[in-house]
């Protein structure tokens, strides 16, 4: 069993409030941290949705930007999402419109 401690009402109240009042600093403190944060394997692995094998596999195929500093891999929260728009497909309303609004080049074959 572990210890007992006693304590007075006003103590615990105390004792509640302050780490109440740290954790919340401790969240406010993560939330505000840049978008350019650095991620471990495993939380890169969530936000892409990817097996750690298959990122692993990303990396060794240099198709994807990660950072390597002895063994470990670190990958920037904004370069992985600027990478995902990359293999964004347009849709046909957007080439549509793409091709609406350039001219239309025609190749001729004079002689």
């Amino acid at each position: 069993m572990g210890k007992v401690i006693i304590t007075t009402a006003e103590e615990l109240d105390s004792l509640i409030q302050n780490s109440v009042r740290q954790a919340l600093k401790e969240q406010n403190l993560e939330a505000n941290l840049p978008a350019s944060n650095l991620l471990s394997i495993e939380e890169a692995c969530q936000l892409l949705k990817l097996a750690k094998q298959t990122l692993y596999g990303f990396t060794s195929k240099n198709l994807i930007p990660f950072i390597k500093r002895g063994k470990k891999l670190y990958f920037r929260r904004s370069e992985l999402e600027t990478w995902l728009n990359e293999g964004k497909r347009k849709t046909n309303k957007e080439i549509e419109q793409e091709i609406a609004g350039k001219p239309i080049l025609t190749v001729s074959h004079g002689k």
